[in-house]
C-alpha cells in the first residue's frame, strides 16, 4: 500500500480528515469475522437487474464516439459499471484489487460480447506503476468509476490520474453522502457507537473545482442493485459484516433488521467531466 500523499488543496484537506473519521475501533474490528470494508463480489455482479437505460450509463455511452470506443473502469467489480455502455463500448478495462470481482467482469464481458483487459491493483497505483516503467499507460476514450471515492482519502492523484487516463471524459458516480451512513443506525444500536456524517458528493465536487476542473452535476434516481443485494439473506451478511457482528447473532440482526432497514440512498450524484488533464 502506498504511502499517504498530503493534499495540495484546502477542498483535499478536508476530504481526507473527514474519511478519516470513519476509522472504526480497534477493539471492534478485533471481533469482525470478515473485514468491515470488505464486498461481496455477488454484490456486484451483471445481472437481470441491470438497466443499462439508466442515465448514468448515457451519460459514459453519449461521450464514446458512434463507431464504439474504449472504457477504463477503476474499482470494476462484476462490471455493472461499465458493460452496459456496450456495444457503443467496444472494450473495457476493468481495474480492481480484488481478483473474484476481476473474474466476475471479464465472465460478464465475454457473455456481453465485449472485448476486455484485466488489470489488478489499485487506483492510481496501477497508473503510476506503468508510467515509471515506461509501459504502456492504462488509458481509454473514457474513464468510469462508480462507488468508489468513498474509499478514496488520497483523492486528488486519484482524481489527476483518472482525468489523464481518460481521453474525450470522465464520469464518476456516487452516492450524495459515505455509503456506510445507511448502518449508521446499527452502530448505535449494537455498539452505542456514533458515526460520522461526511464528507458529501458535494464535497468531491469541491475537491475537483480546487483542482480546476469544473464537472457537470447530475442527480438521478439510482439504478437497482444486484438480486444478491436485495436478497434478505445477503442484507443479514452484509450487516453483519459492516457492523463487525459474528454469525451467530444472525437472528438477533434479521429481527433488527425487520424493523431497521438500512438507509440505501435512493438517488446517486454523477459527475462528469472533460478527460486529458496534463
Amino acid at each position: 500500500m502506498t504511502e499517504p500523499v498530503e493534499p495540495l488543496t484546502e477542498a483535499g484537506r478536508y476530504w481526507a480528515e473527514q474519511l478519516r473519521a470513519w476509522a472504526i475501533p480497534d477493539e471492534i474490528v478485533a471481533q469482525a469475522e470478515v473485514p468491515p470494508w470488505a464486498h461481496d463480489p455477488k454484490t456486484f455482479a451483471v445481472d437481470d437487474t441491470l438497466d443499462a437505460s439508466s442515465p448514468i450509463f448515457e451519460m459514459a455511452r453519449e461521450l464514446l464516439p458512434p463507431g464504439g470506443g474504449s472504457v477504463i473502469d477503476i474499482g470494476c467489480g462484476g462490471g455493472r459499471s461499465s458493460i452496459p455502455p456496450a456495444p457503443r463500448a467496444t472494450h473495457i478495462t476493468g481495474v480492481d484489487e480484488n481478483p473474484a470481482m476481476l473474474e466476475r467482469f471479464a465472465a460478464a464481458a465475454d457473455a456481453a460480447g465485449v472485448g476486455h483487459r484485466q488489470i489488478r491493483g489499485r487506483w492510481p497505483d496501477v497508473y503510476v506503476e506503468a508510467e515509471l516503467r515506461g509501459e504502456p499507460l492504462p488509458t481509454a476514450d473514457v474513464a468510469v468509476c462508480h462507488h468508489v471515492l468513498f474509499n478514496v482519502p488520497d483523492i486528488e492523484p486519484f482524481v489527476v490520474a483518472l482525468t489523464a487516463a481518460a481521453r474525450l471524459g470522465v464520469v464518476v458516480v456516487m452516492p450524495e453522502r459515505h455509503p456506510l451512513s445507511a448502518w449508521n443506525e446499527g452502530w448505535l444500536h449494537f455498539w452505542n457507537l456514533n458515526r460520522p456524517t461526511g464528507p458529501t458528493a458535494n464535497d468531491a465536487a469541491a475537491v475537483l473545482c480546487a483542482l480546476g476542473i469544473t464537472p457537470e452535476v447530475v442527480v438521478v434516481p439510482r439504478p437497482p442493485l444486484s438480486r444478491h443485494a436485495e436478497d434478505p439473506k445477503g442484507l443479514v451478511e452484509s450487516a453483519r459484516r459492516r457492523l463487525c457482528l459474528s454469525s451467530d447473532r444472525d437472528a438477533e440482526i434479521e429481527a433488527w433488521l425487520a424493523d431497521h432497514p438500512p438507509s440505501f440512498m435512493r438517488e446517486v450524484v454523477v459527475l462528469r467531466w472533460p478527460g486529458g488533464l496534463s
